[in-house]
């Protein structure tokens, strides 16, 4: 069974690794391995710099320590962060895909590193965003986690090449199939284990654990649950470049997550998604360009070239402004 292979690590000091963000679906997962399987769990999180970092971030991993979890963390060297979430923005139109990337490996290389067989991730990406090349054998099996796009998609050499020295980019790189499979390295998703696995339940479970929230904050963010991507700032701009290019972005995600739930009608999401969809503050903005170490306006030069033209008018040095209304037909 699942769990009788959780517990093939007895030579370790811990039966698993959940690897954990300190938001709403770490507080749940950690307490479900450890107060449901039974498991002796090490939560591990790959942790933002201290210029991309949330306050309300460091405050729910304390929240998980003083729950009684052990943590570890690792955090990539700033400058060397700095540099590469603008070399993937300029080639991807994606500020954090370095960050993505180092996230993904850093459980698995630890995990290889102390031994321990076992490791839980929460969602099922096949499952929750479609990306059909990381499908297992069944909803559970995480093994092929390492064909997901974040990964895949421009490979490795553009991150190679823009760092000072290679040992630099071992920290960002996923291990290869041969070391899982001798080290017997498993991977498995807990969000199918929950039939009520979803943003909001997620979010509700871990503020009554003591979660931080952002309340109001859809006003800077675009983001109406208030318990998304808690732990940093800068994921809020690939939200907004997610809408540039694809003409909806998160507000759009998570209204049509109600809608399916019968939370909300299609007709009430609309105006809620007119008003808040691609919403990113200047002031994030601002604190982004400062951090890879450009200006304000050459930001919207990089932007602009990932803008879909058909759906808003670009704008020189400025932020782009939609064609379209939300819900009516566009022909562009």
């Amino acid at each position: 069974s699942r769990r009788k292979q959780s517990r093939n690590t007895k030579k370790a000091q811990y039966d698993c690794i959940v690897g954990v963000s300190g938001g709403k679906d770490s507080t749940r997962q950690a307490h479900w391995v450890r107060d449901r399987l039974g498991l002796r769990p090490l939560l591990v999180c790959c942790a933002y710099t201290p210029k991309q970092m949330s306050q309300v971030g460091a405050d729910n991993l304390s929240n998980l320590i003083e729950m009684g979890f052990d943590l570890v963390t690792a955090t990539p060297a700033p400058q060397t962060a700095a540099k590469l979430a603008l070399d993937s923005f300029l080639q991807f139109g994606n500020v954090c895909k370095s960050t993505e990337m180092s996230l993904f490996s850093t459980v698995p290389r630890l995990a290889i590193e102390l031994g321990v067989t076992t490791i839980f991730w929460g969602e099922n990406p096949a499952l929750q965003v479609g990306d059909s090349a990381v499908e297992g054998l069944d909803e559970f099996d995480g093994s092929n986690l390492r064909k997901l796009n974040t990964l895949t998609d421009g490979g490795n050499e553009w991150l190679a090449n823009a760092v000072a020295a290679p040992y630099k980019a071992h920290h960002y790189f996923y291990p290869d199939e041969y070391a899982f499979n001798k080290k017997k390295i498993k991977i498995f998703y807990l969000g199918p284990a929950w039939d009520d696995w979803s943003n909001e339940s997620n979010a509700t479970y871990a503020a009554l654990n003591g979660l931080s929230l952002r309340p109001f904050d859809e006003y800077e963010t675009g983001d109406i649950s208030n318990a998304s991507m808690l732990d940093e700032e800068f994921t809020n701009i690939n939200m907004m470049l997610k809408y540039f290019k694809f003409g909806f972005g998160r507000t759009t995600d998570l209204l049509c997550e109600k809608i399916r739930d019968g939370q909300i009608t299609r007709e009430q999401a609309i105006p809620i998604a007119q008003e808040f969809d691609g919403v990113c503050a200047d002031t994030i903005i601002k604190r982004f360009a400062d951090y890879v170490g450009i200006t304000v306006e050459e930001f919207w030069d990089i932007t602009n070239k990932w803008v879909n033209p058909k759906i808003f008018k670009i704008r020189a040095q400025a932020r782009p402004v939609p064609k379209f209304t939300v819900g009516m037909d566009y022909a562009g």
